[in-house]
């Protein structure tokens, strides 16, 4: 008789379980079905990023898992003696070549991969190899673990796999920022010239007529703020030449729901600058405990730039969420220059890759090269701005 909540829930089966004679059982839950019933039963009481909720999950699964022909595939792990989750892991398992290869559900949209958490403490680092193995063992059906662009924190929680050999920073960094106090106090510390400039876009804003700010909330609002960002960002990128994921026909549909049945979950939300009755910018953002993540922002092009509507909207959401009781602000990884400049910190993140077998140890050694040449060029970027520079 297993302790595990999961093999003992109504409607939840465990499609492989792994060895029980450890400290854990592991149980594997295939199918977006299985996957997210499991997740249902165990999700109160982790802790996990915006990413890895239920609600985005299901969204994500049913939109995009059957067009990037992935399996989604739920990984649960439960302390022997408590009875209490450990960790699960949301993933997809997919075909790369020759490879199968396990990775968390990110398929294009979520900016950071994580574990879910309980409450069981996990600093030990010889129980934590063992709990990996535990997983390990219970995946070997694939060739290849990759887990992406963690970071070293879920809530306020270590994330035990950045402990694992094969762990090494991403190429990616995550832009954050973290507000301690009052929106006004934030403004005030970039600095007079900052706010000064910030300070000239509003009037500019307010000359225009009719200036507005508002989140979009009915079903016909947030439709309408959608069509205004999908226009808009397409022609941001026809004119930088530039290919985008979002691009691709299947995302738009994606993106819409979440908009509007995540505004409706509590899950995101949609925002809108306007002036003389036109939306200028849009922005569409991730709501998860305190914090608010910046999914997808767009602008009206180069007859508004001289009042900064990327720059206008970003703050007027800073505003409004901060007296909402929102304290921090991700503004994503992804390179995009309305993202930057708000005073945010770069927040490393970290990618585990690991081979389950011989054919998948090419792949292995070309990521811990290339993690190595990473971190030496990080290395010597330090040492040079920390060395004083020689006269003459």
């Amino acid at each position: 008789m297993t302790n595990s909540v999961l093999l003992n829930a109504e409607n939840v089966a465990a499609r492989a379980v792994s060895p029980r004679g450890g400290d854990v059982i592991t149980e594997i839950f295939n199918g977006a079905d299985e996957a997210l019933a499991a997740l249902e039963v165990i999700e109160n009481g982790l802790v996990a990023t915006g990413f890895q909720t239920l609600d985005w999950l299901t969204i994500l699964y049913e939109e995009l898992a059957t067009m990037r022909r992935c399996h989604p595939r739920l990984v649960v792990v439960t302390d022997k003696e408590s009875g209490e989750v450990v960790m699960a892991l949301p993933l997809v398992v997919a075909r790369e070549g020759l490879l199968r290869v396990a990775s968390f559900a990110d398929l294009g949209v979520s900016d950071y991969g994580a574990p879910l958490l309980g409450q069981v403490r996990v600093d030990d680092n010889a129980w934590i190899r063992r709990l990996w193995r535990s997983v390990r063992a219970a995946m070997r059906d694939v060739d290849l673990i990759r887990l992406e662009r963690m970071p070293a924190k879920i809530g306020d929680l270590d994330n035990p796999l950045l402990r694992l050999f094969g762990c090494a920073p991403a190429r990616d960094v995550a832009h954050q920022l973290d507000l301690p106090g009052s929106f006004d106090d934030y403004l005030h510390a970039l600095g007079k010239k900052y706010r000064k400039d910030v300070e000239r876009c509003h009037r500019l804003w307010e000359k225009e007529g009719e200036p507005r700010f508002y989140r979009a909330t009915s079903s016909d609002e947030i439709a309408h703020v959608f069509s205004v960002m999908e226009e808009q960002q397409a022609h941001w990128h026809a004119a930088h030449r530039g290919k985008h994921l979002h691009e691709m026909p299947a995302f738009s549909p994606f993106y819409e729901r979440i908009a509007l049945d995540g505004s409706d979950a509590g899950l995101t939300a949609l925002f809108a600058l306007e002036a003389n009755g036109e939306i200028i910018a849009t922005l569409l953002g991730l709501l998860h405990g305190e914090t608010f993540t910046l999914l997808r922002i767009s602008t009206a092009g180069e007859r508004w730039s001289d009042l900064s509507p990327g720059r206008l909207v970003v703050l007027e959401t800073i505003k409004l969420l901060a007296a909402q009781g929102f304290r921090r602000f991700n503004m994503g990884y992804r390179s995009n220059p309305l993202k930057h400049g708000f005073g945010t910190e770069e927040v490393p993140l970290y990618d585990l890759v690991i081979a389950q077998d011989i054919a998948a140890l090419p792949t292995f050694m070309v990521h811990e090269l290339v993690a190595h040449l990473r971190a030496s060029r990080r290395l010597r970027s330090v040492l040079s701005k920390a060395m004083p520079r020689r006269a003459g």
